[in-house]
């Protein structure tokens, strides 16, 4: 791994933990931040020991934005550079090749929550607050990372208005798939996070392609893109192993398919 002094960044089971690390800056996104979250994710792109990302802040906040003193204090060819490495980072997370979850207590304002709305699934802490806040500051949000969770209404008032939603808001949109107790986010996280980690990273990047892609076809193409996926996958030495352990499983009374609603 690199030098990445505003991140904190471990692996456990199969999970890239990547802790947001700024609090000088509440985690806004300046030079810094972007270019870390950058070469972090990419060191763990080809790593076979991560299968899943978590992406998480603290307890009080998620990422407060944009770095709006880097952007009031920036002009021509610099501003140029930053925003070009702010659409550099969206296609970092958007296309990457393993499954992403973003853990979000606190205030996620406008680029704040664009991030987690860039990753795959978002987790919310029950004080989380999300909004599309750069209307206030004469920008843009960024809708189609909205519009592609909520309903056309919604993401256009948000977009609109800049004004934020509470937690339990945003999960009834659907911004968010999970809201927690206080204090519990990370742990909720990462045992989601695991779940996902447990098919490993080959299945991981193959499954995330299939997420990547067949949302955009139509959906003759999409079944027949995703059913060659799923010869491919049969061919593969994962699949035999899989398969046989979960054919006996299964003849025991133990099926893998419903051991976690059991629980």
């Amino acid at each position: 791994m690199g030098d990445y002094p505003h991140l904190k960044l471990h692996v456990e089971d199969g999970v890239g933990v990547m802790q947001l690390n700024h609090p000088e800056k509440r985690n806004a996104l300046g030079w810094e931040l972007h270019n870390e979250i950058i070469g972090a994710l990419r060191d763990w792109e080809e790593d076979d020991s991560v299968a899943c990302v978590l992406m998480i802040g603290n307890e009080d906040y998620f990422c407060a934005g944009w770095r709006l003193d880097v952007l009031d204090g920036i002009t021509g060819d610099d501003r140029r550079r930053f925003t070009d490495l702010a659409l550099k980072l969206m296609h970092t997370i958007y296309d990457y090749r393993k499954p992403t979850v973003a853990a979000v207590a606190g205030v996620a304002p406008g680029y704040g929550m664009d991030v987690a709305n860039m990753c795959d699934v978002t987790i919310a802490s029950a004080n989380a607050s999300f909004g599309s806040t750069q209307v206030k500051y004469a920008m843009n949000g960024f809708y189609h990372g909205m519009v592609s969770r909520i309903g056309t209404q919604k993401a256009r008032r948000m977009l609109f208005t800049g004004d934020p939603i509470l937690a339990d808001e945003a999960l009834r949109v659907g911004l968010v798939d999970e809201v927690v107790p206080v204090g519990t986010l990370r742990e909720h996280a990462m045992k989601l996070a695991k779940h996902i980690a447990e098919m490993g990273a080959e299945l991981a990047v193959v499954l995330k392609g299939v997420a990547l892609r067949a949302s955009n076809m139509d959906h003759i193409g999409a079944l027949a893109y995703e059913l060659s996926v799923t010869h491919d996958l049969t061919q593969r030495g994962i699949f035999h192993e899989r398969i046989t352990r979960g054919h006996s499983r299964l003849k025991d009374g133990n099926s893998a398919a419903i051991e976690r609603l059991k629980a």
